[in-house]
């Protein structure tokens, strides 16, 4: 596979283009580079002013999402100690968490001192949910460059379980650790609106209902009685966006917390244990790794290499891939049938998940 030069976009990532020298348009793209420090500039200065003015005053000034991970655990971090908000973190457990990052929530949460929830929907409608969203087309191509289809279901839990908690306890932040390249710049913090947020969403809701039937209601919507108590919306912020460090530098700055690196996972995540299958059901269906635009961001950035990058995507366990598909009763069989979707009727099979 053709990848570029600089960084490791391959050549089935969508509207790519080389250069002579094997250099991707993305890399040559100067006017991106430019704007993007500025929208980070000027999304710190923002995000200090909100923090300033809400600061106290309320049971808790932000919920985080946290999953145990690095990234997330730098995050709960900078909440605390750079910004001194007063924390509610929130896990998910999607069924699939490493042992080593529950235990690595255990200890930071202990050594920062936060108030701290996890929340486990049920394993049943979580391998159902996962299965539908790897044999179906659920989510539209454009929104599949920067993340799997599963890690977008999972996601969407998170940030709606999140804007719950924000909601019922009135909550001003929302705090998640995404990096950029995993998201555009212009989402380092924005206002949470969902009744806008649900509308964008309907077509995908549709299909996972037509599949999954009214659990998706419960585990991916806000009731209508919820919204009719709220007076604002909470704002959605990405602090790791405003700084300017590498994954090293991250691990020895939350080692004194109790965070040790996980073993049990692949190269991209810290804390998932179905990620491997995630990316390969990725790659059976589109060619290129759901990871090649966030590692590509860093390391144009200089907080990467490219090497360490390729690394990251080659370490995809087997092992990790054959149990998730055991767990979710999915073949490779049907992987491989017409761009990785198979038919409702194998579906229907999965109350015996």
């Amino acid at each position: 596979m053709k990848r570029c030069s600089k960084c490791i976009l391959s050549e089935n990532f969508p509207k790519i283009k080389f250069d002579d020298n094997g250099v991707c348009n993305f890399c040559n793209d100067k006017m991106f580079f430019s704007t993007e420090k500025k929208q980070i500039q000027e999304a710190e200065i923002a995000i200090n002013k909100m923090f300033d003015e809400a600061r106290g005053g309320r049971e808790y000034d932000a919920i985080v999402c946290y999953s145990g991970g690095k990234d997330s655990t730098y995050t709960l971090k900078l909440a605390v100690e750079k910004y001194k908000l007063k924390i509610l973190s929130f896990t998910l457990d999607n069924g699939f968490i490493s042992p080593v990052a529950f235990r690595n929530i255990e200890k930071v949460v202990s050594k920062l001192g936060v108030d701290h929830v996890t929340y486990r929907p049920s394993y049943k409608f979580m391998k159902k949910l996962f299965r539908v969203s790897s044999t179906f087309s659920i989510y539209n191509s454009k929104t599949l460059t920067r993340i799997s289809a599963n890690c977008n279901s999972c996601i969407s839990i998170v940030n709606i379980t999140a804007l719950k908690y924000a909601i019922e306890k009135k909550v001003p932040f929302i705090l998640a650790g995404f990096t950029l390249g995993q998201i555009p710049a212009n989402t380092i913090y924005y206002k949470n609106n969902y009744e806008f947020f649900k509308e964008s969403r309907q077509v995908v809701l549709n299909k996972l209902k037509n599949e999954l039937g009214d659990d998706v209601s419960r585990y991916m919507e806000i009731d209508g009685s919820l919204l009719e108590e709220k007076k604002a919306y909470p704002h959605n912020i990405n602090l790791l966006c405003l700084e300017d460090i590498t994954e090293e530098e991250i691990i020895e700055r939350i080692k004194p917390l109790g965070w040790v690196q996980p073993k049990d996972v692949d190269g991209c995540s810290t804390n998932c244990q179905i990620n491997s299958f995630n990316n390969y059901v990725h790659v059976k269906k589109f060619g290129y790794s759901p990871y090649e635009l966030e590692l590509s961001h860093l390391i144009r950035k200089g907080l990467l290499t490219r090497d360490e990058a390729l690394n990251k995507l080659n370490d995809q366990p087997q092992d990790q891939i054959d149990h998730a598909m055991k767990e979710l009763k999915i073949s490779k069989e049907s992987l491989l049938e017409s761009g990785s979707i198979v038919t409702k009727a194998s579906v229907n099979g999965m109350d015996k998940l």
